[in-house]
């Protein structure tokens, strides 16, 4: 018996909502989590404006146990919060959540994406931003969904979707057809499913490639299975599908979400060689992201923004000149405009200790402490680069002074340090911004 792909999803999510968090948890990744849920993000990245819209309607698509909900309402204040999705099981959880942690007016409904016009027209509204995780991959027709989000996104709003990377998840996609092979995703897989699975991983030697590449030691539970080996109507995508998938829809693309994860210059720690400087010279996001996924498939999603029309026409910040600099205006995300933060700032300056939960936020390969005086002094309010500039050229010596004499800071006690000129700061500066605006820490805006 044939059984409709959304009568599966929703039996599947009924059994164990996803992510499977009781509700006092709010899942997600912390302050990442929050920049990469935030419509301030999503507009910089199009427009390389700050916005400051506080009257934002947002839609979470698949909203799932409501993980990704919360984030979105904690991330986006005074927003209008609506989730839908096939599960009622999952509703349920997400309701709970949301009035756990102090969101009581988000909206939930039991809703396939196909009838999502009918919740426009009831509400009469169009939604400033969708977000669309873990979710269009399991369609049967994913460039209908496109068009049906794009319908009811307004005219300058922005949409979040993924889909699982072809490349990166090869060989779960060869788990699900071994567990199509016996038959288990005929109809929902249970408990029963999982123990004979479980039972055929464990028998197999260990250099079997499947059990070595997706039978994970640290987690062989129903949850894993039912994710990964059993996950119904699971397809995985390129990055030239993303773009036409775009493209059928009269969709536009912004940017990844995580641009950071995506520079083709971190694959060569010595030098780009000259045949590939030549490609790079020449190609289209598209083509330099399928150079990236061809070459280092690491990234399980294919996250990105998009909208009824793209990136605003800006210059990027690599090709910055020094007037464009000196006129410009540097902002912290304001996510990160928080008291917790500062403490957090303050402390690790004054013990010259790393935060952990700072270094979770920025380049692996930038300093802590570095990134920690910068983020600091553009907390309290943005400023004009020549600002952070005279800032940085005494602070800046006088933390290394302080690191190489001692691991605190005696308060009152200031050790003579020299002074960077403006030039070294400046330059100092420009290459730091430009890593932190990747990272998503920092924005910066140019006079129009």
């Amino acid at each position: 018996m044939n059984i409709d792909p959304n009568e599966k999803i929703r039996q599947q999510f009924d059994l164990m909502p996803y992510p499977n968090l009781p509700a006092n948890q709010t899942g997600g990744d912390g302050d990442r989590g929050l920049i990469l849920h935030s419509f301030a993000s999503a507009w910089y990245a199009k427009t390389q404006r700050v916005g400051d819209r506080q009257d934002l309607t947002i839609l979470d698509v698949g909203c799932g146990s409501g993980v990704t909900t919360l984030a979105l309402a904690m991330a986006n204040p005074n927003s209008k919060i609506i989730g839908i999705d096939l599960s009622e099981a999952s509703l349920s959880l997400a309701r709970d959540r949301l009035n756990y942690h102090g969101f009581p007016n988000a909206e939930f409904h039991k809703l396939p994406i196909e009838e999502l016009p009918n919740l426009k027209d009831k509400e009469g509204l169009h939604f400033d931003y969708i977000n669309c995780e873990d979710t269009l991959y399991l369609l049967n027709d994913p460039v209908l969904g496109l068009k049906i989000m794009g319908a009811v996104l307004a005219p300058e709003g922005l949409l979040r979707v993924n889909v699982h990377s072809l490349y990166q998840r090869t060989d779960f996609f060869r788990a699900q057809a071994f567990s199509r092979l016996l038959g288990f995703l005929d109809r929902n897989p249970t408990e029963d499913e999982y123990q004979q699975i479980y039972a055929i991983m464990e028998a197999l030697g260990d250099g079997t490639l499947l059990k070595a590449n997706t039978w994970s030691p640290s987690d062989k539970s129903l949850g894993f299975f039912l994710a990964n080996y059993a996950i119904q109507e699971d397809k995985g995508f390129t990055i030239p599908e993303v773009f036409q998938m775009l493209r059928g829809s009269n969709l536009e693309f912004v940017s990844m979400i995580n641009p950071a994860d995506w520079r083709l210059t971190n694959l060569f720690p010595e030098h780009i060689p000259d045949g590939f400087v030549k490609f790079l010279d020449h190609a289209t996001p598209e083509q330099n992201l399928h150079a990236y996924e061809l070459l280092h498939p690491v990234n399980r999603l294919l996250d990105i923004w998009c909208g009824h029309s793209g990136r605003s026409a800006y210059t990027e910040i690599s090709q910055w000149t020094a007037t464009m600099w000196e006129s410009a205006t540097v902002h912290l995300h304001p996510i990160l405009r928080t008291e917790a933060f500062f403490k957090t700032l303050e402390q690790a300056i004054a013990q010259l200790r790393p935060d952990s939960n700072i270094q979770k936020l920025h380049n692996s390969k930038l300093d802590s402490l570095t990134v920690t005086l910068c983020l600091r002094f553009l907390w309290k309010c943005e400023c004009k680069f020549s600002e952070l500039v005279t800032y940085w050229s005494v602070h800046k010596p006088r933390l290394e002074a302080y690191r190489k004499v001692s691991t605190t800071i005696v308060s009152g006690r200031i050790t003579p340090t020299g002074k960077l000129s403006d030039r070294q700061a400046s330059e100092e500066l420009r290459f730091l911004l430009g890593e932190l605006v990747i990272d998503q820490l920092v924005m910066i805006e140019k006079d129009i």
